[in-house]
């Protein structure tokens, strides 16, 4: 299936001179968004991980759906002060638009980070260093889109730009 299609481009936000790549469409087609919840997961060897993380917020959506799809647990990253002060590991990280913080709780499992876009990689970086920290194997990380900002990464994305 074409995903691109239900992926609208919006110029000039958050800022001047970036074009946003907007998921609502696909998000919005219940068997557009099935199908490449099914296509992520044909991406990873799902049977080797315990837990799928979601990277806050739009990661959420992701790991959710494959969680339930691939019968396993889901865990979320969030962004500081989200999650209830216990057990947790902190991440303070660079993005291209200033610095942010993330959380996530101690634990153990082979994980698979999941958040929606892949830009410049700082984000799934600091995600993968933060699961580690907090105990966590990662075995893999996905994407639904690539934006196209970093030509060279291991992420594994449905979709490329």
């Amino acid at each position: 299936m074409d995903f691109k299609q239900y992926i609208q481009d919006i110029p000039n936000h958050p800022a001047e001179g970036i074009l946003f790549r907007d998921i609502q469409p696909l998000l919005a087609a219940p068997k557009v968004f099935e199908d490449a919840c099914n296509d992520m997961l044909d991406l990873v060897d799902f049977h080797l991980t315990d837990y799928y993380v979601g990277i806050e917020s739009r990661g959420f959506i992701f790991s959710t759906a494959l969680a339930w799809a691939g019968n396993r647990g889901n865990i979320l990253i969030r962004k500081a002060g989200k999650l209830p002060p216990v057990d947790l590991v902190t991440i303070e990280y660079g993005l291209e638009y200033g610095r942010d913080t993330i959380q996530m709780q101690k634990g153990s499992g082979k994980v698979i980070l999941v958040d929606d876009v892949y830009a410049t990689g700082g984000t799934m970086t600091a995600a993968k260093q933060l699961c580690e920290l907090a105990g966590y194997e990662v075995i893999d990380t996905l994407c639904l889109l690539d934006i196209g900002i970093v030509k060279k990464h291991d992420t594994k994305c449905l979709i490329y730009y």
